[in-house]
Protein backbone atom coordinates (compact mmCIF):
# COMPACT_ATOMS: atom_id res chain seq x y z
CA UNK A 1 0.00 0.00 0.00
CA UNK A 2 1.04 3.45 -1.10
CA UNK A 3 1.34 6.10 1.76
CA UNK A 4 0.34 9.18 0.55
CA UNK A 5 2.40 12.25 2.27
CA UNK A 6 0.17 15.27 2.61
CA UNK A 7 2.03 17.80 4.68
CA UNK A 8 5.80 18.55 3.13
CA UNK A 9 6.82 18.00 6.98
CA UNK A 10 6.14 14.03 6.88
CA UNK A 11 8.82 13.32 4.43
CA UNK A 12 12.04 11.68 6.24
CA UNK A 13 14.76 14.19 7.06
CA UNK A 14 17.41 12.13 6.91
CA UNK A 15 15.91 10.38 3.40
CA UNK A 16 15.46 14.19 2.05
CA UNK A 17 19.11 14.56 2.83
CA UNK A 18 20.66 11.60 1.00
CA UNK A 19 18.70 12.63 -1.48
CA UNK A 20 19.75 16.57 -1.35
CA UNK A 21 23.27 15.32 -1.53
CA UNK A 22 22.79 12.96 -4.59
CA UNK A 23 21.28 15.98 -6.42
CA UNK A 24 24.09 18.36 -5.35
CA UNK A 25 26.85 16.19 -6.58
CA UNK A 26 24.58 15.66 -9.90
CA UNK A 27 23.78 19.22 -10.16
CA UNK A 28 27.35 20.71 -9.50
CA UNK A 29 28.90 18.23 -12.54
CA UNK A 30 26.34 20.21 -14.93
CA UNK A 31 27.40 23.39 -17.69
CA UNK A 32 25.85 25.67 -19.55
CA UNK A 33 22.30 26.13 -17.13
CA UNK A 34 22.24 29.32 -18.17
CA UNK A 35 18.34 30.20 -18.32
CA UNK A 36 15.31 29.22 -16.71
CA UNK A 37 14.01 26.04 -18.61
CA UNK A 38 17.18 24.72 -18.56
CA UNK A 39 17.52 25.06 -14.60
CA UNK A 40 14.38 23.56 -13.66
CA UNK A 41 15.12 19.96 -16.54
CA UNK A 42 18.43 19.68 -14.60
CA UNK A 43 17.06 19.94 -11.35
CA UNK A 44 13.93 17.63 -12.21
CA UNK A 45 16.79 15.33 -14.35
CA UNK A 46 19.01 14.94 -11.33
CA UNK A 47 16.24 14.03 -8.70
CA UNK A 48 15.41 11.52 -11.38
CA UNK A 49 18.67 10.21 -11.40
CA UNK A 50 19.05 10.22 -7.78
CA UNK A 51 15.49 8.65 -7.43
CA UNK A 52 16.35 6.19 -9.13
CA UNK A 53 19.69 5.03 -8.19
CA UNK A 54 18.27 3.87 -4.94
CA UNK A 55 14.38 3.66 -5.64
CA UNK A 56 13.69 0.64 -2.91
CA UNK A 57 14.49 2.71 0.06
CA UNK A 58 13.03 5.86 -0.76
CA UNK A 59 9.56 3.93 -1.72
CA UNK A 60 10.09 2.85 1.85
CA UNK A 61 10.27 6.07 3.07
CA UNK A 62 7.27 7.93 1.28
CA UNK A 63 9.12 9.43 -1.36
CA UNK A 64 7.45 7.61 -4.38
CA UNK A 65 8.05 9.45 -7.49
CA UNK A 66 4.88 7.41 -9.41
CA UNK A 67 2.62 10.01 -6.96
CA UNK A 68 2.65 13.73 -8.41
CA UNK A 69 1.76 14.94 -5.22
CA UNK A 70 4.89 13.07 -3.42
CA UNK A 71 7.01 14.36 -5.41
CA UNK A 72 6.29 18.23 -5.63
CA UNK A 73 6.76 17.80 -2.15
CA UNK A 74 10.15 16.33 -2.19
CA UNK A 75 11.27 19.01 -4.77
CA UNK A 76 10.23 21.68 -2.22
CA UNK A 77 12.24 20.10 0.65
CA UNK A 78 14.94 19.02 -1.48
CA UNK A 79 15.44 22.65 -2.47
CA UNK A 80 15.17 24.20 0.63
CA UNK A 81 18.48 21.44 1.93
CA UNK A 82 20.10 22.11 -1.39
CA UNK A 83 19.81 26.18 -0.96
CA UNK A 84 21.82 25.33 2.55
CA UNK A 85 24.11 23.05 2.10
CA UNK A 86 24.96 23.16 -1.80
CA UNK A 87 26.29 26.38 -3.32
CA UNK A 88 26.51 25.01 -6.90
CA UNK A 89 23.10 24.61 -6.82
CA UNK A 90 22.46 28.43 -5.67
CA UNK A 91 22.79 30.05 -9.25
CA UNK A 92 20.30 26.98 -10.21
CA UNK A 93 17.52 28.08 -8.11
CA UNK A 94 18.09 31.57 -8.62
CA UNK A 95 17.00 30.50 -12.47
CA UNK A 96 14.25 28.75 -11.55
CA UNK A 97 12.87 31.23 -9.16
CA UNK A 98 13.18 33.89 -12.23
CA UNK A 99 15.74 35.96 -11.24
CA UNK A 100 16.52 36.47 -15.10
CA UNK A 101 15.61 39.28 -17.67
CA UNK A 102 12.77 38.38 -20.65
CA UNK A 103 15.71 38.65 -23.15
CA UNK A 104 17.14 35.00 -21.72
CA UNK A 105 13.91 33.59 -21.96
CA UNK A 106 13.31 34.83 -25.53
CA UNK A 107 17.06 33.25 -26.58
CA UNK A 108 16.17 30.20 -24.70
CA UNK A 109 13.16 29.43 -26.25
CA UNK A 110 14.94 30.20 -29.58
CA UNK A 111 17.44 28.17 -28.66
CA UNK A 112 15.32 25.25 -27.90
CA UNK A 113 13.56 22.67 -30.36
CA UNK A 114 10.48 21.98 -29.98
CA UNK A 115 8.22 19.28 -31.63
CA UNK A 116 4.12 19.51 -31.22
CA UNK A 117 1.81 16.92 -32.61
CA UNK A 118 -2.17 16.49 -32.42
CA UNK A 119 -3.36 13.26 -30.59
CA UNK A 120 -5.05 11.35 -27.98
CA UNK A 121 -3.36 9.93 -25.43
CA UNK A 122 -3.88 5.85 -25.83
CA UNK A 123 -1.92 4.30 -22.24
CA UNK A 124 -0.37 5.96 -19.32
CA UNK A 125 2.68 4.09 -17.39
CA UNK A 126 3.80 5.29 -14.12
CA UNK A 127 6.25 2.42 -13.19
CA UNK A 128 9.51 5.08 -13.13
CA UNK A 129 8.48 7.80 -14.81
CA UNK A 130 4.67 8.74 -15.63
CA UNK A 131 4.90 8.00 -19.35
CA UNK A 132 1.78 9.00 -22.02
CA UNK A 133 1.76 6.89 -25.13
CA UNK A 134 0.12 9.23 -27.45
CA UNK A 135 -1.20 8.33 -31.21
CA UNK A 136 -1.70 11.21 -33.68
CA UNK A 137 -4.03 11.89 -36.08
CA UNK A 138 -1.68 9.90 -38.73
CA UNK A 139 -1.41 7.15 -36.46
CA UNK A 140 1.66 7.47 -35.59
CA UNK A 141 2.37 6.84 -31.88
CA UNK A 142 4.93 9.00 -29.91
CA UNK A 143 5.77 7.85 -26.06
CA UNK A 144 5.87 11.19 -24.01
CA UNK A 145 7.60 11.06 -20.55
CA UNK A 146 5.86 13.90 -17.95
CA UNK A 147 9.36 15.04 -16.30
CA UNK A 148 9.05 18.73 -15.12
CA UNK A 149 6.05 21.38 -14.87
CA UNK A 150 3.55 21.23 -18.10
CA UNK A 151 1.99 24.40 -18.81
CA UNK A 152 -1.93 23.84 -19.00
CA UNK A 153 -1.16 20.71 -16.98
CA UNK A 154 -4.90 20.95 -15.87
CA UNK A 155 -5.84 19.49 -19.18
CA UNK A 156 -3.99 15.89 -18.71
CA UNK A 157 -6.85 15.34 -16.35
CA UNK A 158 -9.30 15.08 -19.16
CA UNK A 159 -6.31 13.85 -21.75
CA UNK A 160 -5.23 10.46 -19.86
CA UNK A 161 -8.91 9.58 -20.47
CA UNK A 162 -8.48 9.58 -23.53
CA UNK A 163 -11.73 10.94 -25.18
CA UNK A 164 -11.14 13.96 -27.12
CA UNK A 165 -7.43 15.34 -28.83
CA UNK A 166 -5.54 17.73 -27.64
CA UNK A 167 -2.32 19.51 -28.91
CA UNK A 168 0.97 18.17 -27.26
CA UNK A 169 3.91 19.90 -27.09
CA UNK A 170 7.34 18.37 -26.10
CA UNK A 171 11.03 18.35 -26.24
CA UNK A 172 13.55 15.97 -27.13
CA UNK A 173 16.23 16.00 -24.15
CA UNK A 174 18.85 12.91 -23.12
CA UNK A 175 17.38 11.66 -20.35
CA UNK A 176 19.22 9.25 -17.95
CA UNK A 177 17.42 5.65 -17.77
CA UNK A 178 18.24 3.32 -14.75
CA UNK A 179 17.33 0.01 -16.57
CA UNK A 180 20.45 0.36 -18.89
CA UNK A 181 22.42 2.72 -16.85
CA UNK A 182 22.54 5.38 -19.41
CA UNK A 183 21.52 8.13 -21.01
CA UNK A 184 18.95 8.04 -23.78
CA UNK A 185 16.96 9.74 -26.01
CA UNK A 186 13.38 11.23 -25.02
CA UNK A 187 10.18 13.34 -25.92
CA UNK A 188 9.67 15.49 -22.17
CA UNK A 189 5.78 16.78 -22.61
CA UNK A 190 6.15 20.70 -22.39
CA UNK A 191 2.62 21.66 -22.47
CA UNK A 192 -0.72 20.44 -23.39
CA UNK A 193 -3.25 23.08 -25.38
CA UNK A 194 -7.11 22.36 -26.80
CA UNK A 195 -7.87 22.08 -30.36
CA UNK A 196 -9.21 25.28 -31.70
CA UNK A 197 -11.74 25.33 -33.80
Amino acid sequence: MTAVVTNAQELNKVAIKKMSDGVCECISSKEGVDTKSKAELEFGMCLMKVYSEDEAYYNENNMDFTDQKVVSNIGEQVGIQLAVSCPPAMEIFMMIAGAQNDTEVEEDNEEQEYIEFTGKIVKTDGKKFTTFEIKDEDGRRHNVVWLTYVDNDELLEDAVKGRDSYIFTSIELDIYDPRIGEYRNMLVLDRIDLIED
